[in-house]
């Protein structure tokens, strides 16, 4: 068990290991299956979830109930979109700078940093994550450091090493060399899947993105990739010019691109989005590039503080929306971010989009998250079956005040975590 949050619960010691059943009560349960039970209970049985209901519901046979007085059940939340490795980098850089000039600095931070800094920094960020209620990441990460330390971690992820190469000669060598990573890395479990991943179309060749998006096997979750995240990426695309344009061209002199697409265009042309795929950002799109994000399947995950970090203009969520697709909630990094929390993602996102039901706020960092890894029903969830993937908030107001308003717009104190059933923070 790794320590966290002081319990302000009563009732019997944790129950180590996950194998032995257990019955969580709180004051209220929140499923995301259904409405929410006063009352309610969380039956656990070998990692998964038994039952939920109330206390008359649980068919109790002897088993330790778990009080947790004044507090809310719910699903453990899902951070799609993270880079861990970059904690390092915290507080580093200046808010509000061109992306291109953060990105320069950002390189010349790292200068000089060793593995073991950067397992150093994956580990703390896992235990960040944690700690503020998030029991899955689908993490990136250039160095491939991330992915060793997460093997031992017991958070749920999804970590990827990403590929970076504008120079068409060497994609070969970038995806035999990741190959060999992931053959040295401890085998696939219920709880960390590795895989392979590009980082974004304007810093890899079209031979890269589609020797990476058509390899399936290098992956268990789905194809991520950073697309439209600002206004110079889409000038880069579409005209052929700007800030970003010219630093790429200083890192590979011969590039050249077809312009007059968007980013999102660009790679549906070249047949490079792969149903079900994964965008992080898309703060810039139109409305031909929603249909073709409707069309494909592919989700969108927002990282709402990291564009506030930024000041990245537009983020059409009506668009998105009304198109249907997928929307989840990530943290980015710490290179352009306060902290890991997906409470706090949520707070920032209903103060940018009030008009959005709080309810669906939490879906984005619960339900659609579990969507967009193919795992419904599995994640994101308190229903008989799913992973026992849950937490436990203190709630502070009465039952009369709306309970998704009050998960979404308030500072949780977190008083407890399970992962597969196993209490990791508590």
């Amino acid at each position: 068990m790794f320590p966290g949050c002081k319990p302000t619960h009563s009732g019997p010691p944790p129950i180590q290991g996950k194998h032995r059943p257990l019955i969580y009560r709180a004051r209220f349960v929140v499923t995301m299956d259904g409405p929410p039970i006063a009352g309610g209970c969380v039956r656990v049985e070998d990692g998964r979830i038994a039952k939920v209901g109330t206390l008359e519901d649980m068919d109790w046979k002897g088993e330790h109930i778990r009080e947790i007085p004044d507090a809310v059940i719910m699903p453990g939340l899902i951070n799609s979109h993270c880079h861990l490795e970059l904690g390092m980098a915290r507080g580093l850089l200046p808010r509000g700078e061109a992306f291109p000039m953060w990105v320069s600095r950002l390189r010349k931070s790292l200068d000089g940093a060793g593995p073991e800094q950067y397992r150093e920094a994956a580990r703390l960020g896992a235990l960040e994550c944690l700690k503020n209620g998030t029991t899955t990441v689908i993490d990136v990460g250039n160095t491939g450091e991330s992915l060793n330390e997460l093997a031992d971690m017991p958070i749920r992820s999804f970590p990827h090493i990403e590929l970076i190469g504008l120079d068409p000669s060497v994609a070969v060598a970038r995806v035999a060399g990741a190959l060999e990573l992931l053959a040295g890395l401890p085998p696939a479990n219920e709880r960390y899947h590795p895989g392979v991943t590009c980082h974004a179309p304007y810093s890899c060749s079209p031979d890269l993105l589609r020797r990476v998006a058509e390899a399936t096997g290098l992956r268990t979750g789905p194809y991520t990739l950073h697309v439209a995240e600002s206004a110079e990426e889409t000038a880069m695309f579409r005209e052929g010019k700007g800030a970003l344009f010219d630093f790429c061209k200083r890192i590979h002199p011969s590039l050249r691109l077809e312009k007059g697409a968007s980013p999102v265009a660009f790679l549906s042309r070249n047949g490079l989005i792969p149903r079900g795929s994964l965008f992080a950002h898309c703060n810039n799109l139109d409305a031909e590039d929603v249909r073709i994000l409707a069309e494909t399947e592919t989700s969108v995950v927002h990282c709402p503080r990291s564009r506030a970090f930024f000041n990245h203009l537009g983020f059409p969520l009506a668009s998105l929306r009304k198109a249907g697709v997928n929307l989840c909630l990530g943290t980015d990094s710490l290179a352009s971010n306060e902290g890991l929390s997906l409470f706090d993602e949520m707070a920032e996102f209903h103060r940018a989009f009030p008009e959005v039901p709080c309810r669906e706020v939490l879906a984005m960092a619960t339900l659609n998250g579990a969507k967009a890894l193919g795992l419904e029903g599995e994640l994101g969830c308190l229903r008989p079956g799913a992973h026992a993937d849950f937490i436990a908030i203190h709630m502070r107001h009465h039952p009369e005040y709306d309970l998704y308003e009050e998960i979404v717009s308030e500072v949780h104190e977190v008083l407890l975590v399970a992962v597969g059933g196993e209490e990791v923070v508590s």
